[in-house]
């Protein structure tokens, strides 16, 4: 979080309300159950549904997310 501009984390505000309001609507992960991303500006978010909860794992730059959400997702 430390990363995003003032613009960005309003943003990421935004795309937090719309994933609560339909989780499914993104984009999946192949070969994680349940596991989604969505890409905002340069970043990238990926979240978990788990029953009824949404968790949200990784906010960061493509090309450090996947690495990093391999690493939380274990």
């Amino acid at each position: 979080m430390k990363k995003l501009n003032k613009v960005e984390k309003e943003q990421l505000a935004e795309l937090i309300l719309r994933i609560k309001d339909d989780p499914y609507r993104f984009k999946p992960l192949k070969g994680f159950l349940e596991c989604f991303r969505v890409r905002f500006s340069s970043f990238r978010l990926v979240y978990v549904i788990k029953s009824e909860t949404l968790l949200l794992i990784i906010v960061d730059k493509r090309k450090h997310v996947y690495k990093e959400m391999r690493k939380r997702i274990k």
